[in-house]
């Protein structure tokens, strides 16, 4: 049989971000099975077209009132780069696209006679919304996500021959919303466990990490208020981000100021260490109000770590209760802090839940388990 062609398109630089290790995921299992063209701001890959950056949306980055406003950013540079790619479009059987980046090209490759499939990394975009602008009216400041974005999307969800999730849980929320099932595939990212050395616990401080931007709808404040009601003894929360808002940082410094047991590290996992973050670390705590998957998450428990997860994060497919880690309800700072409090009164439950954390890793995280579902449901509608 002869080998497939597709296009795989996503607004980012490979193994960059979180974008940008779906993206180098998916390039290691399609190729396989496909002859690949690729879009993306990076290069380095055969048949690799390097998108030139938005002018717009790099002379708003220059201006610091119109810097602050990311999601005007966001959709000046997808804007861009979307059209950029329907313009330039190769012939192919397939055309692959990440939400929000995809709709012009999606049209474009089915009046070329190509399936298409989307990549969506969150939840369905009324259950993100939703939280999203709940959570940023809470700080004062606008959802970042638009009119605009939140039409364009809708619209690729109706193009869109397959839309590829990242977890169950995320499944789930489309489904709720009457999404056809047939359309929909699972297919959730596969981690390396040889990149992650193993957390040793330190005995003398207990420490919590959160990993992340530091953004309202990240859940973060919950976390703040979880831990200024306990004011554990030998124990400090290290925040690794920055935060994405000037009300975010206000918040901080608040905090900051009547709590020295609190540090914030904007800076990237990837180029610290996972060693230095995740290896140090006693428990993760991920509040996150809606998630498609969360590789912070899949990170710390692939590096032995237990983890403290929302039920709106994908990646608490992972988490067994009690087990490898805790299931706590969205948005309750409540339970964030008995859970915290538990294992901080028996820090010799850590390392039997991190062994177990990794195990879940180990079993399900494979390159197999993410690429089998995905491929097969691409060939199938090509078939």
């Amino acid at each position: 049989m002869n080998e497939k062609a597709l296009v795989l398109a996503a607004n980012a630089v490979a193994r960059q971000g979180g974008q940008g290790l779906n993206l180098q995921h998916m390039l290691e299992a399609l190729r396989e099975d496909f002859s690949l063209s690729v879009f993306c701001r990076g290069s380095g890959e055969p048949r690799t077209h390097q998108v030139p950056a938005s002018p717009l949306s790099t002379w708003m980055g220059r201006v610091p009132l119109l810097r602050r406003r990311r999601d005007w950013m966001v959709l000046a540079s997808d804007l861009h780069f979307d059209h950029y790619v329907a313009s330039h479009l190769p012939a192919a059987d397939v055309f692959q696209g990440v939400v929000g980046q995809c709709a012009e090209s999606l049209h474009a490759a089915r009046r070329r006679g190509m399936r298409t499939v989307l990549d969506v990394v969150n939840t369905h975009v009324e259950d993100f919304r939703a939280h999203v602008d709940r959570e940023s009216h809470k700080f004062g400041l606008k959802g970042n996500i638009g009119p605009r974005m939140y039409r364009r999307i809708l619209d690729e969800y109706r193009t869109a021959d397959v839309v590829r999730v990242m977890s169950e849980r995320a499944r789930r929320t489309f489904l709720a919303r009457g999404f056809p099932e047939e359309k929909l595939v699972v297919a959730t990212p596969p981690l390396e466990l040889s990149e992650f050395p193993q957390a040793t616990f330190p005995q003398d401080v207990f420490r919590v990490s959160f990993v992340g931007l530091i953004e309202p709808w990240k859940g973060f404040h919950y976390l703040l208020e979880a831990w200024d009601s306990l004011k554990p003894k030998d124990a400090e929360l290290v925040l690794w981000g920055g935060p994405g808002s000037r009300a975010a940082t206000n918040m901080l410094r608040e905090f900051q100021a009547r709590d020295t047991s609190l540090v914030v590290k904007p800076v990237e996992v990837r180029k610290v260490g996972y060693g230095e973050v995740y290896g140090k670390t006693s428990v993760l705590v991920h509040p996150s109000l809606a998630d498609g998957f969360s590789y912070s998450v899949a990170e710390a428990m692939a590096s032995g770590v237990p983890v403290i997860v929302t039920d709106n994060t994908g990646a608490a497919d992972l988490v067994e209760d009690g087990v490898n880690g805790y299931i706590v309800p969205t948005g309750d700072a409540r339970a964030i802090r008995e859970r915290l409090e538990h294992l901080h009164r028996h820090p010799e439950l850590l390392p039997g839940m991190g062994a177990k954390a990794r195990e879940a890793v180990q079993r399900h995280l494979t390159p197999e388990n993410f690429r089998r579902p995905l491929v097969t449901r691409i060939l199938q509608a090509l078939a």
